[in-house]
């Protein structure tokens, strides 16, 4: 049972009830229990001053900055998973206050076992994805994975088996992803509307050219394609392909696939935010309906505290109000994922944010201009079904070596015996093929998917756990790849001999 939490003097801002007050609150059995006016709580046996020992206390009371409590951020397109994935799961999630997000096209049919087993876990943030209809998901070792480079080289999932990798993870799937390309032409859209039609879920779309800045656009012709419930990401994007022209122009396509229900996102990302198209979009009363952040790998480099928290200030500095940027960063996207996040009203689950507001100058980047704010928003923790956990950083050491047990030997012998008869006969070193053979390795071990996992990637970097396991072995190379299966063989002996 999760402990008890009182917020003291907070802002509370529920939008969908249209709720803005200043209450005291009571996070307790994994709900908001109560809520009251401010100082109200003195009188709730929960207070320490009435004898409780056990209430963790967030309190107003001393801050200059407002604290607010809002209903859980949900970053509904981030990188956790392929060769684009931060790192570790929490620095995007729970330690940045952020209690839901979401992998945008990661993993694909031949690799959300690995992604099940690899990444959720551990972490502490609630994740669910969104299928990629490419096999493999995002493999490619550059920015502009899965456009213009491999359009010609996609391997998209056959309909048996994206249909049934989904129902094996139906819980966690929340829709599927596809890079809308001018490379590819429009077969991965029709490809992606089949497979939306029959699986019940939702497209995610990617649009902005990220390779090449003479393509033809394609955007408006991918919009003709989508429903209502879809949803377009990217929406203000500065590059070929976007959805308002440089003259501030918003395509006739956006605004029927608008009025036909269709979504739009955010996602900055790297490159694909432009503060003069969101400007010029706002100006005309065209405003997002969901804000995420695109976080990957090299957003990162670019801006190191990339993060949900980090867009939201972005749209504070253009303009939007606090009110309609919190809505857009959490209720809005869990109505459009079907998930439940929690809101701050008596009896709704306990998956709450909570922030300061800080006023004074803050400045923000688009990647090629900045602007200054007002105010900004500082993550201070968040609950995930009434656990309080505070924003920190944690730990980020890499994968400790587990003892391996017999048949994690017999997995890494038998692995060595397949990869020596693949390198024997062929001489590309590729990720779709060596994925098959770790797993027709694992099964022939009687290894679980997370065992297997937990083995091959023993004394890696977190950087590398983001990778399935036939690219992380494509990206190792095959001296590499044997090297490091040749070290953990070597570790595990003694280990095995020991339990015997």
């Amino acid at each position: 049972m999760s402990a008890t939490t009182l917020l003291l003097g907070v802002r509370l801002i529920d939008p969908r009830a249209e709720t803005d007050m200043v209450a005291d609150v009571c996070v307790a059995d994994g709900i908001v229990a109560k809520i009251g006016r401010p100082g109200e709580a003195r009188s709730w046996p929960e207070h320490p001053s009435n004898g409780a020992t056990d209430s963790n206390v967030i309190s107003q009371e001393g801050h200059a900055d407002e604290v607010l409590l809002t209903p859980g951020l949900v970053d509904i397109h981030t990188h956790i998973f392929g060769s684009a994935g931060v790192a570790r799961v929490d620095e995007i999630g729970t330690e940045v206050g952020v209690p839901i997000i979401v992998d945008a096209g990661g993993a694909g049919a031949a690799t959300i076992d690995d992604f099940a087993a690899m990444r959720m876990p551990a972490a502490k943030t609630r994740v669910k994805m969104m299928l990629s209809i490419e096999a493999g998901g995002i493999t490619d070792f550059h920015r502009g994975h899965n456009t213009t480079r491999s359009a010609s080289a996609m391997i998209t999932s056959s309909m048996d088996t994206f249909l049934s990798a989904v129902e094996r993870h139906r819980d966690n799937v929340v829709g599927l992803k596809v890079w809308a390309s001018a490379a590819a032409g429009q077969r991965w859209i029709e490809h992606a509307v089949n497979l939306s039609e029959i699986s019940e879920l939702p497209m995610f779309v990617h649009v902005g050219e990220l390779d090449d800045p003479d393509a033809v656009s394609i955007s408006g012709d991918v919009l003709d394609h989508l429903q209502g419930g879809d949803i377009v990401t990217h929406c203000f994007t500065g590059l070929p392909g976007a959805l308002i022209d440089s003259a501030g122009n918003i395509l006739p396509e956006v605004t029927a696939a608008r009025d036909r229900g269709v979504l739009f996102d955010v996602a900055p990302g790297e490159v694909n935010l432009s503060f003069d198209r969101a400007e010029a979009a706002m100006a005309q009363g065209w405003l997002p309906d969901t804000i995420s952040s695109d976080v990957h790998r090299w957003a990162r480099r670019r801006i190191s505290t990339m993060s949900l928290p980090y867009v939201l200030n972005m749209f504070l500095a253009l303009g939007l109000s606090l009110n309609r940027t919190i809505q857009c960063a959490s209720t809005n996207p869990a109505q459009a994922i079907g998930i439940e996040t929690g809101e701050p009203r008596i009896g709704s689950p306990a998956t709450l944010s909570v922030m300061r507001r800080v006023t004074g100058p803050v400045i923000v980047s688009d990647g090629t201009r900045s602007i200054r704010g007002t105010e900004s928003l500082v993550p201070v923790g968040c609950f995930v079904d009434g656990e309080w956990i505070e924003a920190a950083a944690g730990d980020r050491a890499g994968t400790a070596s587990p003892a391996h047990s017999p048949a994690s030997r017999t997995f890494l012998t038998s692995l060595t015996e397949e990869l020596e008869h693949y390198r024997s006969h062929d001489t590309d070193w590729e990720g779709a093929e060596l994925h098959r053979l770790v797993h027709r390795a694992r099964v022939q071990s009687e290894l679980s998917v997370t065992a297997a996992m937990e083995t091959l990637y023993a004394g890696l970097s977190p950087e590398d756990t983001t990778l399935a396991a036939g690219w992380l072995l494509e990206a190792l190379g095959p001296d590499g790849s044997f090297e490091h299966i040749a070290d953990l063989r070597d570790e595990t002996l003694p280990k095995v001999i020991s339990q015997s």
